[in-house]
C-alpha cells in the first residue's frame, strides 16, 4: 500500500510553504495523512504498513519525542522486520530546526544507502 505521512505537532501540510515546488504540489495534490506525535506515528506504520512518503518536522513539542526519535524507530521496524521501508520511499524534512534537519536527513539517507546497496550487493 503506498501512503504518505506528514509528521509535526502544529503544521499541516499546507502550511509548509518553504518547500520546493514540487513537493509543495505533491502535498496539495496526493492524501496525507498527518501525525502529531511518535505514538500516532507508531499506530499509523503498524496499523498501515510502512509509508512510501514522509514529511519530518523535528521538534515535536515539549517533552515529547522528537523526527529524530521517529527515525530511529523506523529503522528499528525495518530491521526487526515488523515494517519494510519500501525500495521507492523518500522523504523530506520540513523542519525549521537546521541542526535537528541534518540529524534526520544524515541518519535516513546512510541507513537507505546501506540497506538498499546491501540488498543488491
Amino acid at each position: 500500500m503506498t501512503w504518505n505521512l506528514f509528521i509535526d505537532d502544529e503544521r499541516n501540510v499546507e502550511n509548509v510553504t518553504w518547500a520546493p515546488l514540487p513537493l509543495q504540489e505533491k502535498y496539495h495534490k496526493e492524501d496525507w495523512i498527518v501525525c502529531r506525535n511518535i505514538g500516532e506515528v507508531y499506530d499509523a506504520i503498524h496499523s498501515k504498513g510502512m509509508p512510501s512518503y514522509i514529511s519530518f518536522d523535528h521538534d515535536l513539542g515539549e517533552d515529547e519525542r522528537t523526527g529524530f526519535d521517529i527515525v530511529k524507530m523506523i529503522i528499528e521496524m525495518d530491521l526487526d522486520e515488523f515494517r519494510e521501508i519500501p525500495k521507492d520511499f523518500d522523504f523530506y524534512v520540513h523542519s525549521m530546526n537546521p541542526i535537528g534537519k541534518s540529524n534526520i536527513e544524515g541518519l535516513l539517507h546512510g541507513y537507505i544507502k546501506a540497506k538498499f546497496l546491501e540488498e543488491n550487493g
